[in-house]
């Protein structure tokens, strides 16, 4: 799975709420230095790379680029997968769909749900069951 393959899989369920989110992609290394009110919102986020495909799907109700490069800084991990070496590797990514509104706070709990059961993370939520 790429990073389109993620958005696409997002678009195919969530396509008709697609106007409620917004959609971002960067480099891990370069999302430590986006201050932009967009990438800092509630929201999904999920982390790739090409070897792994998708390592780790989350959310957060108040900023989801902030709460995504905790688990870097908490180093999260399961088996070889330690996230704090996403930091540093030019080809991890970073996708976030944010909401742009936060009446439409509630879509984020099926989203995280969605993608969680759909993208198969290398390091999945306890919480899932």
């Amino acid at each position: 799975m790429t990073p389109s393959d993620v958005i696409k899989k997002f678009e195919s369920e969530y396509g008709t709420l697609k106007d409620k989110f917004v959609i971002h992609e960067m480099k891990v290394k370069d999302a430590y230095n986006n201050g932009s009110d967009s990438v800092n919102r509630p929201g999904i986020y999920v982390f790739w790379r090409p070897e792994d495909n998708v390592i780790k799907v989350g959310k957060s109700q108040s900023n989801s680029k902030k709460r995504s490069l905790q688990h870097i800084q908490d180093n999260t991990h399961k088996g070889d997968i330690n996230m704090n070496t996403l930091k540093e590797d030019k080809d991890a990514t970073l996708i976030l769909f944010n909401i742009k509104s936060d009446s439409d706070i509630h879509w984020l709990l099926s989203l995280e749900a969605y993608m969680e059961w759909n993208a198969s993370p290398a390091i999945p939520a306890g919480r899932m069951g």
